[in-house]
């Protein structure tokens, strides 16, 4: 037997993240740890309880038909203390892309490390002194490919390879996952995706271990769309009875967005960071996990992932101008101009740019049906040509696709200031022509240093005089 030859202590270790995770009263179960973990920072902000939501390229994960929502290429990783007390750390590398209006193809590489095991002979017991340490290391791959079966439910599969090293002991197994997804996009959802369909089967010396399948079944209520996320899960496997999990997605602004979840292990919360580079955008993600079914004597979970999105589908829009005045007078300084970065999935049927100031109130709503033009202006007037006041604005673009598809982004416009114009003053003398002046506006007060600057640059020119 295996467990003879690495120890007990050993196998307590190897299998004590997976009981963690278990309710209490039940044993963990080979390979559970892949299972019941995640593969991104962002889903683990909410304990992980994404099925039905499943919307970025930790999908091919969670479940493989929610792939289908993802608009752009996204190349993801996440490192993962997730016993901060004895070392155990995962690392996940995924990428995932839409290969058109219809399928979707994501990799996912997942990496469980445990180093420093007490090692004991043969025979020995527990309580006997380790004679040296060892490592135990499971690693998996998976190719997802999603596709729609028949409207509104998509299809995904994963193709699975697994590797477990433990000491000098190496195996290989195979397997594959269905999920299926439900309205995706929608302000209702609903996934379901069964994790080892196909049970990969590892064998180490001449001990076979066989993955037990495991069912997803989850939900997801936008109620605001991408403002508000309410998620629950149910994970069942064989051997074991269900367990169930809840969390919550709130995007106060658009670069920033605060989660919560809770399992019957866990208590999680994260947040999120959201930056627009124009050609592609950066996310920031961190979640910490809190073992309570454990007393945290293992340590909290720390959870942080980087992501690039590029690409792709996306309705997006920028302003190059920081700050303009409509009584400067001048040709495009009076003006803002936002750029519209449109690629939409299907054809748009309308389109709407709503101008705002700082407090969120309407000041102009700029629409129209059919395909949006390439840039539009705004001059600093409301929806009745009255010039609005003095701050800063921004825009919310919505754009609407044919097949009901709705697409939101907000970002800043430009800080809207007035310059007093020039003037012009009659005056006339008894019996003689009127004559003209004009008064320009007055020149801004010096500063210190422009006076400075300017005495020293008329002692040079004297100097050079004499």
């Amino acid at each position: 037997m295996m467990r003879k030859y690495i120890g007990l202590s050993g196998i307590l270790l190897l299998y004590f993240p997976c009981a963690l995770y278990a309710p209490i009263g039940d044993g963990g179960t080979y390979g559970a740890f892949l299972s019941y973990w995640g593969s991104s920072a962002r889903a683990l902000g909410m304990a992980g309880a994404v099925t039905g939501l499943a919307d970025d390229a930790s999908a091919g994960y969670f479940n493989p038909a929610g792939l289908v929502q993802l608009n752009t290429q996204q190349v993801s990783f996440m490192h993962s203390v997730v016993f901060s007390g004895i070392g155990t750390s995962a690392n996940v590398l995924m990428y995932a892309r839409p290969i058109n209006t219809k399928s979707g193809f994501g990799a996912t590489i997942f990496h469980i490390h445990t180093p420093g095991i007490p090692y004991r002979p043969p025979g020995s017991l527990p309580t006997d002194t380790a004679t040296g340490e060892y490592a135990n290391q499971e690693i998996t791959g998976l190719l997802t490919y999603c596709t729609r079966l028949i409207d509104p439910v998509w299809i995904g599969i994963n193709g699975k390879v697994y590797n477990h090293q433990l000491h000098e002991y190496n195996g290989f197994g195979f397997g594959g996952d269905v999920g299926l997804f439900f309205f995706p996009g929608q302000a209702f959802s609903l996934g379901v995706n069964v994790q080892n369909a196909i049970k990969p089967s590892i064998t180490l010396m001449n001990e076979t271990n066989k993955f037990a399948t495991v069912v997803r079944m989850g939900i997801s209520i936008r109620p605001w769309r991408e403002k508000f996320v309410m998620v629950s899960d149910m994970i069942w496997s064989e051997y074991r009875r269900a367990v169930f999990g809840v969390g919550l997605e709130y995007k106060p602004i658009q670069m920033l967005q605060l989660r919560a979840g809770c399992n019957e292990s866990f208590a999680t919360a994260g947040l999120g960071l959201w930056k627009d580079m124009k050609s592609y955008e950066l996310q920031m993600d961190y979640a910490v996990g809190v073992p309570h079914q454990a007393a945290n004597g293992f340590g909290y979970a720390h959870n942080i992932s980087l992501s690039v999105l590029f690409g792709g589908y996306r309705a997006k829009a920028y302003c190059p101008t920081v700050a303009f005045s409509p009584t400067l007078g001048k040709e495009d300084d009076n003006i803002a101009w936002l750029y519209l970065n449109i690629a939409p999935r299907t054809l748009v049927e309308k389109w709407q740019v709503v101008i705002k100031d700082e407090i969120g109130v309407e000041v102009k709503n700029i629409a129209a049906s059919g395909e949006p033009p390439y840039r539009i202006a705004w001059d600093g007037t409301d929806e009745n040509s009255v010039l609005v006041p003095d701050g800063k604005y921004y825009y919310t673009l919505k754009v609407t696709e044919k097949d009901g598809r709705i697409w939101d982004f907000e970002g800043f416009l430009a800080f809207m200031y007035y310059v007093t114009p020039a003037a012009t003053t009659t005056i006339r003398s008894k019996d003689k022509k009127p004559i003209e002046y004009i008064e320009e506006p007055k020149e801004e007060k010096k500063t210190t240093d422009d006076r400075r600057r300017q005495d020293e640059e008329k002692k040079k020119k004297d100097w050079l005089k004499e």
